[in-house]
C-alpha cells in the first residue's frame, strides 16, 4: 500500500484502518513500536513472521535488545466490523497519538503517526541526504 490516509483515534483508542490496507494485509495484523521514530509499525502477519524469523536466525547475543524492544511492544490486532482496530495504550503513548492520526503506506507495511508529529518529521527531513540516497538508487 502506498499513500497517506487520515483517520481519527476515538476515546477508546480505536481507529479506522484504510480499506486499501485491509485489502492488501488482511483483517489481522501486528502493531509494534518503530525503531528510529516514534510511530507505530503495521505488519501483515506474514511480514511479521518474516521479521521474527530473520531476527531469530541471528546470534541471540546480538538480538536481545531488539527482541525486547520489538517483540515486547508487539500486539496482534483484528479489524472489527466497522473497519477499526484498537491501538493498545502503550503504543498510543509511545507514538504520542492524539485524535488526528495518519496511516502511511510503505509497500508491504505501514506506519501510524500522530498527524502533528508526522508533519514535524517531514518538515525536518534532510533533503540533501534524500537527494544523495536517490542518486545512489538512480531514482
Amino acid at each position: 500500500m502506498t499513500g497517506t490516509f487520515k483517520s481519527t483515534l476515538d476515546a477508546k483508542g480505536r481507529m479506522n484502518i484504510p480499506l486499501k490496507l485491509r485489502e492488501e494485509m488482511g483483517a489481522d495484523f501486528v502493531l509494534a513500536k518503530t525503531i528510529g521514530t516514534n510511530c507505530i509499525k503495521v505488519y501483515s502477519k506474514e511480514g511479521w513472521k518474516q521479521l521474527v524469523d530473520k531476527i531469530n536466525a541471528m546470534p541471540q547475543v546480538q538480538t536481545q535488545n531488539i527482541k525486547r524492544f520489538l517483540f515486547g511492544s508487539a500486539y496482534e490486532v483484528s479489524v472489527d466490523k466497522q473497519g477499526r482496530v484498537s491501538v493498545p495504550p502503550s503504543l498510543r503513548e509511545y507514538a504520542d497519538l492524539s485524535c488526528d492520526v495518519l496511516v502511511v503506506g510503505l509497500e508491504g507495511s505501514a506506519e501510524i503517526w500522530d498527524k502533528t508529529k508526522y508533519n514535524e518529521f517531514n518538515d525536518n527531513i534532510d533533503m540533501d541526504e534524500l537527494v544523495s540516497l536517490a542518486a545512489t538508487l538512480s531514482i
